[in-house]
């Protein structure tokens, strides 16, 4: 990506000019997970979407022109790079950065059938990863709509009030056992003693693991 008042080259993984006048400034990052549209509507009624139908180009937006580039068993597509070969180059990760530790949870180490949370932490910073089902890949099949069931996440830090909290999956929402209130996948309490209270959202990317491995060759691995 460029900017059009410098002109400065910027990559799209972590926001760093790296061509440019601005090389080396950083953009701040801002939490933007990835949801299923379901899941999203559920937690904001009155949220906004983008009309595809007013966006001034004709274009099937419902279209995958990448079809088959979520198959972990194939190679990604014009890398150059060295990989990782701690797994598969495009195994899908939760990709978490606090500080100078750096974490990649494969998604088959925190996914379940219908949920699943994971309790964990990364440096010193108590985490919860939560997964839904429901979300298709953008990168599987033709048609979006008919990728495979990627599910949602949700990376949070676990401290309300000074408390750590522990949390478990029922059914598409997840308990913690210190009050057994209820959480939906956006961090908020639903039911119980500490309804409306919401968990503090954490950076995290969705991505394959050869990307991951690329910017934060550091990483350490979790898989199953």
């Amino acid at each position: 990506m460029y900017d059009r008042a410098t002109e400065s080259l910027w990559t799209h993984f972590d926001g760093r000019a790296v061509v440019g006048v601005l090389t080396g400034e950083q953009l701040e990052s801002i939490a933007s997970p990835l949801i299923s549209w379901g899941d999203f509507r559920s937690a904001y009624p009155t949220g906004q979407v983008l009309d595809w139908n007013q966006t001034g180009f004709n274009r099937d937006y419902g279209r995958n022109p990448y079809t088959g580039y979520d198959n972990p068993d194939t190679e990604p597509f014009l890398f150059r790079g060295a990989l990782d070969d701690r797994a598969r180059a495009k195994q899908r990760v939760v990709g978490i950065e606090l500080g100078d530790d750096a974490a990649a949870y494969s998604l088959d180490a925190i996914r379940g059938d219908a949920a699943q949370a994971t309790n964990t932490a990364v440096g010193e910073t108590p985490l919860a990863i939560f997964w839904v089902a429901g979300q298709a890949s953008a990168l599987d099949s033709n048609a979006l709509e008919e990728g495979v069931d990627v599910g949602t996440v949700g990376v949070f830090t676990r401290v309300i009030d000074g408390q750590t909290l522990t949390f478990t999956a029922e059914g598409g929402e997840f308990v913690d056992a210190e009050t057994g209130s209820r959480w939906s996948i956006t961090g908020e309490a639903v039911a119980g003693p500490l309804q409306g209270e919401r968990l503090g959202r954490v950076v995290h990317l969705d991505t394959f693991w050869f990307a991951w491995s690329t910017y934060k060759p550091g990483t350490s691995l979790v898989e199953p």
